[in-house]
């Protein structure tokens, strides 16, 4: 959609349309505002007696709209107000402000568009504000204009040209004259009862009346309505901001088949050769005439749908009001059918709206039962359990639905062929119920083994399915023994799962990390205390990122702790930290680590390697080598066999 914006946040948001026509001529004269619309009204004044004077320091820095409205005004409004608007934005009134003359009623703007709407001709308007306007200045004095607050702008034919985007900008510049005169607003004075508080003396001070103003006017598409901006400078360089929508037409649809308004009618089943009809409304929820076309013309329907009593072809609906069609399916044949039809009119936002309609033909009034599970393939009515724990339970759903076109009477479920422990029905919502169609209901099933070993049952679930009175489910599972955590620790530097975790040559000064990660194969959850906290490391080591200690793993679940070496010179470092865990026959595991710190320059892991790398040299200093041999040395003593499990 597209909208007006206005230039500072004081003005508001412009509410936004996007129009097509169905044939609506481009307006001429009073053009109507919305008083129904909540962002249309006054929305800021800003008050040099209360404010100070405009801002006018940085009008080149500006750019668009907001450039021309400083350079125009001679400056911006500052931050602050003196004056607050209740209520904000204020609306709009439909009866005259008091005081004002031969100018028609409504609140209105007299626009005239021309040929090929390439320009358009402002010759006045009235704004009227409703009863209860309040001012409020500097929260000591509250003036409350007499009867209805408002402004009208004279009637002086202007006309300016209209951009390729639908937008008009009229400005306004008559120094020593009226542009706007505000009615009301001039006899607070002599009306005491307007104004109470300490500062009623400075009433007179608030000259309202406009010497300038600039109106933006933004046509929808088909130039059938408008969004518009106000802002109007009085003699004393104060200014008023006003938001002036014209009013628009809206359609809504809906239908006798709840949801009633997501523009589908779906009939269900229905009997071949019998007729089921729907019944669609049509109203105008917008502020202007709503003009109908001709309902199904561009998108007509087919058999076995029909359009009957159509009250809305070629109709015009008042804001308000409705209009009803009816639609008919009557299937001649067993099968699903759908269709659609086009409701045109003059909505700027949905020059047409879609409905769709569907029905299913069946041949009889049946019922037919339909059971599922909670255990994929859904529809095999078998239920298993799999393995559980000696002394858990496990719980799953079957569901009992009735995908006929009659009702579905279930008799007691398990009458025949009950279950018996460890399997049993839990939460039973089916036994001598009535599902109607495409209804369902739901019996829950558990599992909960005593003794280790593989079990097998089955329930009956008898209904007046005609040909299947009565539907068998099987159940199994198997009781396991209890499951136990167990840890698995393994690092980034190979052989991965051998605990030790050498950073190899670093030279002196930077840093290197490694990831050891801690998995948990075992069949239950795996608890991790603080990592590192019995057994520390000790600089040059650190733990870098610990996203381990307090975790609890579940099965196949994995965390990560990232080791840091930052060797501060030549030497070799060892060390070992500690990975306590809930793990039965293993509640520690000792991690060590290694490294050698090296000069720069001397094989470290930052040092590229030499044009010969590639047939299996490597440049290195007799230091770094002996260095190397003391830490696969000590790796060696260190090293032990991983433990089975």
């Amino acid at each position: 959609m597209r909208s007006t914006q206005h230039p500072t946040a004081t003005l508001g948001t412009i509410l936004g349309f996007t129009l097509a026509s169905v044939g609506s001529p481009a307006f001429a004269a009073q053009q109507a505002l919305d008083t129904t619309n909540p962002l249309n009204g006054l929305t800021d004044i800003f008050s040099q007696t209360f404010d100070g004077n405009l801002q006018n320091p940085f009008c080149d820095g500006l750019s668009g709209l907001a450039r021309r409205d400083c350079q125009f005004f001679s400056g911006v409004p500052g931050p602050t107000r003196g004056i607050a608007i209740s209520p904000n934005p204020t609306g709009l009134g439909n009866i005259v402000p008091g005081g004002i003359t031969g100018a028609g009623t409504g609140s209105f703007l007299d626009l005239t568009l021309g040929a090929s709407n390439a320009e358009v001709t402002l010759a006045g308007g009235v704004i009227a504000f409703p009863s209860g306007l309040v001012l409020d200045i500097q929260g000591s004095t509250l003036v409350t204009p007499s009867g209805i607050a408002g402004f009208v702008i004279e009637p002086s034919a202007r006309t300016v040209p209209v951009d390729a985007n639908g937008v008009a900008e009229i400005r306004v510049n008559t120094p020593g004259a009226t542009s706007a005169d505000f009615s009301t607003f001039n006899v607070i004075v002599v009306q005491p009862a307007d104004c109470s508080g300490p500062l009623c003396g400075l009433i007179p001070l608030l000259t309202l009346d406009m010497v300038r103003y600039r109106l933006l006017i933004d046509f929808s598409p088909d130039f059938t309505s408008f969004t518009a901006s106000f802002v109007g400078q009085t003699a004393n360089t104060s200014l008023v901001f006003a938001t002036l929508n014209s009013v628009a037409p809206e359609i809504a649809v809906a239908d006798s088949v709840a949801p009633d308004d997501d523009l589908q009618v779906p009939y269900g089943d229905v009997t071949e050769l019998t007729t089921s009809t729907e019944t669609v409304t049509v109203t105008n929820t917008g502020t202007a005439d709503l003009l109908l076309g001709a309902v199904a013309d561009a998108n007509p329907l087919a058999a076995p749908f029909a359009l009957l009593n159509d009250n809305c072809t070629a109709q015009t609906l008042a804001p308000a009001a409705s209009c009803t069609f009816d639609v008919s399916f009557t299937p001649g044949s067993v099968g699903n059918f759908s269709d659609s039809l086009d409701i045109p009119s003059n909505d700027p936002a949905t020059p047409a709206v879609t409905v769709s309609v569907s029905g299913n033909g069946v041949a009889a009034l049946v019922p037919n039962i339909n059971v599922s599970d909670s255990v994929p393939p859904a529809t095999d009515r078998n239920v298993p359990f799999g393995s559980i724990a000696i002394g858990a339970q496990a719980d799953q759903t079957l569901t009992v639905g009735n995908t006929g076109n009659a009702n579905l009477e279930i008799g007691q479920v398990g009458a025949a062929n009950p279950l018996a422990a460890p399997f049993s029905v839990v939460n039973d919502n089916c036994s001598a119920q009535t599902i109607a169609p495409a209804g369902n209901c739901t019996i829950g099933l558990r599992f909960e083994p005593l003794a280790a070993g593989a079990v097998t049952d089955s329930l009956d679930i008898p209904s007046n399915d005609p040909d299947e009175p009565s539907v068998t489910v099987n159940v199994s599972g198997t009781g396991a023994a209890l499951a136990v955590p167990n840890i698995v620790v393994t690092d980034d530097a190979p052989p991965t799962d051998d605990r030790q975790v050498p950073f190899g040559n670093v030279t002196e000064a930077t840093t290197r990390d490694r990831t050891v990660t801690v998995s948990n194969n075992g069949g239950a959850p795996l608890v991790l205390g603080n990592v590192a906290q019995a057994n520390g490391l000790a600089a040059p080591f650190s733990v870098f990122s610990n996203n381990c200690s307090g975790e609890s793993l579940a099965p196949a679940g994995s965390c990560t702790v990232v080791i840091r070496y930052a060797p501060p010179g030549l030497a070799i470092a060892n060390d070992s930290f500690d990975v306590p865990s809930n793990d039965p026959d293993e509640p520690s595991v000792v991690v060590s680590v290694s490294g050698t710190g090296i000069a720069a320059g001397e094989g470290g892991v930052d040092t590229p390697r030499p044009a010969g790398a590639s047939s299996g040299f490597m440049a290195m200093d007799p230091l770094a080598l002996l260095a190397l041999g003391l830490a696969g040395l000590w790796a060696a003593g260190r090293r032990r066999p991983a433990r089975p499990r």
